[in-house]
């Protein structure tokens, strides 16, 4: 493993941390959320974030209202700072639905995307349906987040069975992460399902989870429950807050890193 623990090429070195692998990461990731953004944009993001995001999702459907030539110096942006990227989004499971889904894998894969989602937020679509994408993207090269969950529908989280088959079924079909949709879980609910997420946690570990976390409360829930090797999927404006948690610096009592007193 890469050690990390130092920080030694960033300001106040002599400060102690808390220790994180440094890029590329097998686990810990933060996965940032990119919704159309411009490139500078992109290039303030890389200027202060860019050793702390693992992966960033290019996201919404957004790519549908830009270029070939804009997308592929985007994502080679993201790739000069050692940034996976993969497509998710509405335009993604209108593919499905219009039978292309082969030729927006083959798009992917020509704009340099390292891997696409397979999700259901709009196109009602079968576990089979589900796998079978997986399947097919995987046959294009690439590689494949697969998502647990129904945005916008609280009531997807209510057999537990049935969410930890569909993960189950993703893994098998050849999935690189099974994403946890936070709609449902901690992002439109009274209060956040823990048993669910523990449930899940505990029969498949974190390392090929991605957890959807938008709240500062959710990430730090996480981290201290999940431990800092937590695959988190956030905001481009909460990357250095959340680094901040896993270094053990935001929040008190996260690592339990203990100092001695100055003496100088």
């Amino acid at each position: 493993m890469n050690d990390d623990t130092s920080l030694g090429n960033k300001a106040f070195g002599f400060i102690r941390v808390a220790p994180r692998p440094a890029k590329p990461r097998a686990d810990g990731l933060t996965i940032v959320a990119d919704r159309g953004m411009g490139m500078n944009r992109i290039g303030d993001l890389m200027a202060t974030a860019a050793d702390y995001i693992d992966v960033a999702k290019i996201a919404i459907g957004a790519f549908r209202l830009q270029s070939e030539a804009f997308l592929k110096t985007k994502i080679g942006t993201y790739h000069d700072h050692g940034i996976k990227t993969f497509f998710a989004g509405d335009v993604t499971e209108a593919a499905f639905a219009q039978g292309v889904s082969k030729e927006f894998y083959a798009q992917v894969a020509a704009l340099g995307g390292d891997a696409v989602e397979v999700s259901s937020a709009q196109v009602a679509m079968s576990l089979d349906d589900k796998c079978g994408l997986i399947r097919l993207a995987r046959d294009s090269g690439l590689e494949v987040v697969a998502e647990a969950g129904q945005k916008g529908h609280e009531d997807w989280t209510r057999s537990e069975a049935y969410v930890l088959s569909q993960i189950e079924a993703f893994q098998k079909a050849g999935a690189w992460k099974v994403l946890i949709q936070g709609e449902g879980i901690s992002e439109g609910v009274a209060e956040r399902k823990d048993r669910l997420i523990l449930a899940i946690a505990a029969r498949f570990g974190i390392k090929d989870l991605i957890f959807q976390a938008k709240d500062g409360a959710t990430q730090e829930w996480f981290i201290n429950t999940l431990g800092n090797a937590v695959n988190l999927d956030v905001d481009d404006d909460q990357i250095i807050d959340l680094e901040l948690m896993r270094r053990g610096i935001r929040k008190r009592g996260v690592f339990g890193l203990v100092g001695s007193l100055d003496k100088g």
